[in-house]
């Protein structure tokens, strides 16, 4: 493929135009992508000669994709695989996330919408979750915009460090990886711009921030950016991680995620320099929803028994249910710089997050908090670690009893989809609550 311009290439014309586009820039065959509950990048690569017949009619998979667990398992329980006597799902391509790909030559690459045969939109896909929680925005007069931060581990083939010691920031130690670094950061830039990339506090940790877009298309980009990020590093001989606590001893792997709202004039409702600390009462209400809503939605941002691993004190993970101004140590951070950039930072999840489902949470409690006004109380200082504050569930099966105990969050992200997940990771924390681990091990087995 020989494409000439700045990356990332997305497609912006029309339907009647895609086919001459992929064939111009060319483009053998079309991945076809959607992703499961447990944030895994999903699909079909198709040849050229059949994109025409997907356009018009969606590509078929197995709809039980939506009953894997994180090591595809299947799951029964759900309304996607022994019910339905393991039929199909349509996934129909949406050109607004068609792409061009940098590490694969001769591919493109599009996000579809996952539906039913009959056309009906499938509710518990979590790209439709996110859909329908910023359709709600819209009807509120708001479109929401979002930015994540991720942090990832780049290891060897056998997926150890491959550094050691503690730089953060360190010029030297980027340099040290830079050929690797830059082969990654090449490959997802097909995935839309990316603000900065830094060497992070854990030995071969490193963060990239992705630059603020419209929430859908930006859940997207991210999902796609964590993907791409993984099989370039296998085109190298080496392995990434988004893993929330890889490794005992040293820094987790967090996703911090930047988010605000504008009006329908496109101005930022968070911002209002008039008042103190310089950020609207849409703003502290927005914060309030979140802050109230974290306890039922902790078993989306921390989807998996080793997210728990970073909920420990003094460890560059919020724990405190509190908000603050430019404060690290709070689970909202908020940022208002300049009136425009002013935007409320969720610091609490991990690496490992779903990203849709992460957005689709954090936009749906804090739009319910503008809707009734919920006051988060005033903004905090210090080390909240060290304060006698409200703390995060840090237990899984807490957080998936507050979960489906939960009708606010059955309303807000959809009954069929709170159901099916629930069954999801209900299963995968019993098959973690089974499993004797290595740690256990050899902690007891001398002296028990």
């Amino acid at each position: 493929m020989d494409v000439d311009g700045d990356w990332p290439v997305f497609f912006t014309g029309g339907e009647e135009d895609v086919m001459a586009w992929l064939r111009g820039s060319g483009v053998e065959r079309i991945r076809v992508e959607y992703t499961d509950y447990a944030g895994i990048a999903r699909g079909k690569a198709v040849a050229l000669t059949q994109f025409e017949h997907v356009l018009n009619h969606g590509v078929a998979f197995c709809a039980t994709v939506f009953a894997f667990s994180v090591t595809a398992d299947v799951v029964m329980g759900t309304d996607y695989a022994e019910s339905i006597g393991y039929g199909d799902l349509i996934v129909k391509p949406d050109l607004s996330t068609l792409r061009l790909l940098r590490h694969e030559g001769g591919a493109a690459q599009v996000m579809g919408k996952v539906v039913w045969p009959n056309g009906t939109s499938l509710e518990g896909c979590p790209r439709n979750v996110l859909e329908r929680v910023t359709q709600r925005a819209a009807d509120m007069g708001f479109s929401a915009y979002a930015a994540p931060e991720f942090e990832f581990y780049l290891l060897n083939e056998n997926h150890e460090l491959i550094d050691e010691g503690l730089q953060c920031y360190s010029m030297q130690k980027r340099t040290e990886f830079l050929a690797e670094e830059l082969m990654l950061l090449e490959a997802a830039s097909s995935h839309g711009q990316l603000e900065n990339s830094h060497y992070e506090y854990g030995p071969g940790q490193y963060e990239v921030t992705m630059r603020y877009r419209e929430i859908r298309r930006m859940a997207d980009d991210g999902h796609l950016f964590r993907a791409t990020l993984k099989e370039a590093a296998m085109n190298m001989g080496r392995r990434i991680t988004f893993m929330a606590k890889p490794f005992d001893g040293v820094t987790g792997n967090s996703c911090h995620i930047h988010m605000s709202l504008t009006d329908k004039d496109g101005k930022n409702i968070f911002a209002a320099p008039e008042q103190p600390d310089h950020i609207s009462d849409p703003c502290r209400y927005f914060i309030g929803g979140v802050i109230k809503h974290m306890p039922e939605l902790t078993a989306i941002f921390f989807p998996n028994a080793n997210s728990y691993r970073r909920l420990v004190p003094a460890n560059f993970a919020p724990i405190s249910l509190v908000w603050g101004i430019d404060n690290r140590t709070t689970a909202i951070r908020v940022l208002n710089e300049t009136p425009e950039a002013t935007r409320a930072e969720l610091r609490v999840c991990g690496g490992d997050i779903h990203v849709h489902l992460a957005f689709a949470a954090y936009l749906a409690a804090g739009l319910d908090g503008i809707a009734k006004n919920i006051d988060p109380g005033a903004a905090s200082s210090g080390d909240l670690d060290e304060q006698n504050v409200k703390r995060l569930p840090d237990d899984w099966g807490k957080a998936l009893d507050a979960f489906d105990g939960s009708d606010w969050v059955k309303e807000a992200l959809g009954e069929e989809f709170c159901r099916n997940y629930s069954v999801v990771k209900r299963h995968e924390y019993d098959a973690f609550r089974r499993t004797v681990h290595d740690g256990e091990r050899k902690t007891y087995v001398e002296f028990l």
